[in-house]
């Protein structure tokens, strides 16, 4: 059986995962847990390369990045094509935009974490006890911490936010012009950029099951308010085109 393994809560999981389920592979999920699996997530990555998830195994072959991962499950499932190869160029561009904004959410998320409490808590890998939950926050921000200083991080969340995210969601909106799809029919472009309201709005918990701490922790109001519409287009692309996750995301 093929392994994907992951960050329940990130983006780049969520959409490797998106494209896998969409093209009706079969597969097993495994967590990733920051700090301990590091290792073993070296020892799997390809010769050369850096360990990072998500991370697909299949068999002796391993491929990495949810873009590279989405590819190799349009050429080995079903269904409609997320890659048509009339709208490839416009694709790969929102798929650097997409990357560019989520490794900005992703910074964003780390300082939150460290901000909230319950949010730690919820971080824990779900193998620990509830007992020891609360004493072991500091295990969960240690492996903030040092997912901050893999991913280098920027210094100033909040202001990334601002100067990357916003003029992406503006392009998101231009590019859509009040259509449902940014290529003319759903494709990977959708995917990838509906990604990157998660750190602004969190999606419902059916598709990234988040606790009531990590979904307050990585809620940004304001900006939720101002791309309402886009919170709303995201939504109803799950609706109508995210299959219910195979296998169980890590549970708050």
């Amino acid at each position: 059986m093929r392994t994907l393994v992951g960050l329940g809560y990130s983006g780049w999981t969520e959409k490797a995962r998106w494209a896998l389920d969409h093209h009706r592979v079969a597969y097993q999920y495994r967590e990733h847990i920051p700090l301990l699996g590091e290792l073993r997530l070296r020892l799997h990555a390809p010769s050369g390369q850096r360990g990072t998830v998500p991370l697909l195994l299949d068999g002796s072959k391993a491929t990495m990045g949810s873009y590279a991962i989405a590819q190799w499950a349009e050429r080995q499932g079903k269904g409609s094509p997320l890659f048509p190869a009339a709208s490839l160029p416009e694709i790969e561009q929102w798929e650097q935009r997409s990357d560019a904004m989520l490794r900005v959410g992703r910074a964003y998320m780390v300082q939150r974490l460290l901000q909230f409490p319950e949010a730690q808590v919820e971080a824990l890998p779900s193998f620990v006890p509830g007992i020891a939950r609360g004493p072991l926050k500091p295990m969960a921000r240690m492996a903030a911490l040092f997912l901050a200083n893999k991913h280098e991080a920027a210094k100033d969340p909040e202001a990334s936010l601002l100067d990357t995210v916003v003029p992406g969601l503006e392009q998101l909106r231009a590019g859509l012009q009040g259509r449902k799809y940014l290529t003319g029919a759903f494709s990977y472009a959708d995917i990838t950029m509906a990604l990157t309201l998660q750190c602004i709005q969190p999606v419902d918990e059916l598709f990234i099951p988040l606790g009531p701490g990590r979904r307050k922790a990585w809620a940004h109001p304001a900006l939720a308010e101002r791309f309402a519409d886009l919170v709303r287009w995201r939504d109803q692309l799950y609706t109508e085109h995210r299959p219910v996750p195979v296998g169980p995301h890590e549970k708050p």
